[in-house]
């Protein structure tokens, strides 16, 4: 099976589809990837296309970048190739059962094999995600996380679904040393400062943490201007009443 690197991949999705739905959007599947020469550990050209147009569909691009531009699925393919994607941890034999949640993995399939499967069997129709226009995509994705209409064999439709979607999430906001939250995109969204080493100055300020995200790998964020410690030091006190 040939190797495609990410930035073929994440090219050809912004040039079939998502270039049509926002300018310059081929440029902008790749802004935030830091490893596009290198091929994929475990996904083919087709799969990472799926994904990412998957992707985008549950965490679309507006104020930040889109799943795909902040680097999910090279997140998800890290995973898939690893330990998690393989299957270590999870009991395999039958039989298999629909179950209850509580009962954990019903699937005959590794997350890995699961999703791979899953992905040929709906597209084996030649109707590919990504050359679906938007509508069409969110109805697609929509009707797929409800398990309806879905002829799958033995990978069930909704699994495969909550599979992407719980991925998808973990590669939007995991620290950027597992492939995803590119630029700190995720931890922007949502304020999260990261893993700053010193924080007692600002403990009783009652106020946002200033400074820019920062990663396990101490990497500081790259979205904003402002240098970390003259943002540290340049932090406002909030005034006491009296």
């Amino acid at each position: 099976m040939p190797q495609f690197s990410r930035r073929a991949v994440l090219m050809q999705l912004g040039a079939s589809g998502l270039a049509a739905l926002t300018p310059g959007a081929a440029l902008a599947q790749n802004r935030y990837a830091e490893l596009d020469t290198q091929p994929w550990s475990y996904l083919d050209g087709n799969e990472a296309r799926f994904l990412a147009s998957m992707a985008d569909v549950l965490i679309p691009e507006d104020d930040f970048p889109s799943a795909s531009q902040a680097g999910v699925v090279d997140f998800i393919d890290l995973q898939l190739a690893g330990p998690y994607g393989q299957g270590a941890g999870l009991y395999l034999e039958g039989p298999f059962g629909d179950g209850t949640p509580e009962q954990g993995w019903q699937a005959d399939h590794t997350p890995a094999s699961l999703i791979r499967t899953g992905i040929a069997r709906l597209e084996r129709d030649d109707t590919r995600l990504v050359d679906l226009d938007a509508d069409e995509r969110e109805e697609f994705v929509t009707r797929l996380s409800e398990g309806k209409d879905f002829d799958l064999g033995d990978v069930p439709a909704k699994t495969l679904f909550d599979e992407i979607w719980a991925l998808v999430k973990e590669g939007y906001f995991a620290d950027p040393i597992y492939g995803g939250n590119k630029g700190y995109a995720g931890w922007e969204m949502v304020g999260f400062p990261g893993a700053h080493a010193y924080y007692p100055d600002h403990v009783d300020k009652n106020a946002p943490f200033p400074a820019p995200p920062r990663g396990i790998a101490h990497v500081p964020g790259t979205r904003h201007s402002a240098d970390t410690a003259s943002a540290l030091r340049g932090a406002d006190t909030p005034k006491e009443e009296g």
